[in-house]
């Protein structure tokens, strides 16, 4: 069977996404060896950059379709005016099954779409009208249209099912995993060679964006401006891309007298961020709401200790094994900071707690998963 796999449109090749297609991609064509695996998208400008991104590494075997298409053309085709492009496409070159991350308008294949969070649906005010728009017109109704649908979390299953009336039993819960043969904990000497070349400081929070009104560090800032004068010298990482509340949060950090004590180093590629993980008391993750949330499995991995949201998916995906607070309480926050940073044995507890929790999520066993889906479908 020829199965094809869509990279979303307009995606960048890196990103929460981009990391679950590359994984499952790199999963499943070890696990169904009879099977062709196709990774999919369209690109126009920059192709060549972008593709590449998406090419098969050493041991990777899957085969790239990326015709040179104006991903606006393509949206317009689809959603506006009801054709069918990308189905065509696929048929004429003996696709068998689509796993996609969005849901077609017009489907001519067998298809599965993964659902990462019903962001707009959810916290339209955090998405613009356009998003909100498309959102509504085309992914909810087409959810009829799909053969099977995949949620990264039980707490996306449930919105599904609760804001768009999704039958249950049409939606599975595969949890997605962490690579731990790229997440694991780093040796001193990687950690001081990263610690250099990034001036990072000796004791040090790690928060890692984007940074949007879902995932704003305000409170984490607040808690950190409180703590005891034994930890005045820890400082906070922002790592990653700075989001649309970026500059505001530089701004409220030197309101508060923290701006020597921040780190803004940007996007980090993963071979530094394993090391940042390594070198960092602890991640903060207070988001409001996620699908999701790798970088708590990553942190864990790393055997880093984890402080995240107390709602949304994130106590699903850590278990009991990381602190959660109200992330929008700061007060909450600061006694969290402070029962990981002033306590060896919590930091301890919590490591070994964590690299237990991220050996039981494995894109190993997504990629099973998802395969019985496939197979489900396929009637094999």
């Amino acid at each position: 069977m020829r199965i094809v796999i869509e990279e979303p449109m307009h995606n960048e090749g890196r990103g929460g996404v981009s990391v679950y297609t590359r994984s499952l991609l790199s999963r499943l064509a070890v696990l169904a060896p009879e099977d062709e695996f196709v990774l999919f998208s369209y690109f126009f400008r920059e192709r060549e950059r972008r593709t590449a991104r998406l090419r098969p590494g050493p041991g990777e075997r899957w085969t790239n379709w990326t015709p040179r298409v104006p991903e606006s053309l393509v949206s317009r085709l689809e959603w506006d005016w009801g054709l069918a492009p990308t189905g065509r496409y696929l048929r004429a070159r003996g696709g068998d099954l689509f796993h996609t991350q969005r849901t077609p308008r017009v489907k001519l294949l067998p298809t599965v779409v993964t659902i990462h969070d019903l962001f707009p649906a959810v916290h339209p005010e955090w998405v613009s009208p356009f998003t909100y728009e498309q959102c509504e017109r085309i992914l909810r109704p087409g959810m009829e249209r799909v053969d099977r649908v995949i949620a990264v979390s039980a707490h996306t299953k449930q919105d599904i099912v609760e804001r768009w009336g999704v039958a249950p039993e049409r939606v599975t819960v595969i949890h997605e995993g962490v690579d731990r043969g790229v997440f694991h904990p780093s040796t001193p000497e990687r950690i001081a060679q990263v610690r250099a070349a990034h001036a990072l400081p000796a004791r040090f929070v790690l928060m890692v964006g984007p940074f949007d009104p879902w995932c704003d560090p305000g409170a984490v800032l607040e808690a950190a401006s409180r703590l005891p004068a034994s930890l005045k010298d820890v400082g906070i990482v922002f790592a990653g891309n700075p989001g649309s509340v970026g500059e505001a949060v530089r701004r409220r950090a030197a309101e508060l007298g923290l701006t020597e004590r921040c780190r803004w180093p940007g996007f980090v590629p993963h071979s530094d961020l394993v090391a940042f993980y390594g070198a960092a008391d602890a991640l903060v993750y207070p988001s409001l709401y996620e699908g999701f949330g790798l970088p708590i499995l990553e942190a864990m991995a790393c055997g880093t200790p984890v402080i995240t949201s107390d709602r949304s998916s994130m106590p699903e995906v850590a278990g009991d094994a990381a602190i959660l607070v109200d992330p929008t309480d700061s007060e909450a926050v600061r006694a969290a900071l402070v029962a990981v940073l002033d306590d060896g044995g919590k930091r301890a507890d919590l490591r070994e707690r964590g690299l237990a929790r991220a050996a039981q999520l494995t894109w190993e066993e997504a990629a099973r998963r998802t395969l019985a889906v496939y197979d489900s479908l396929l009637g094999r």
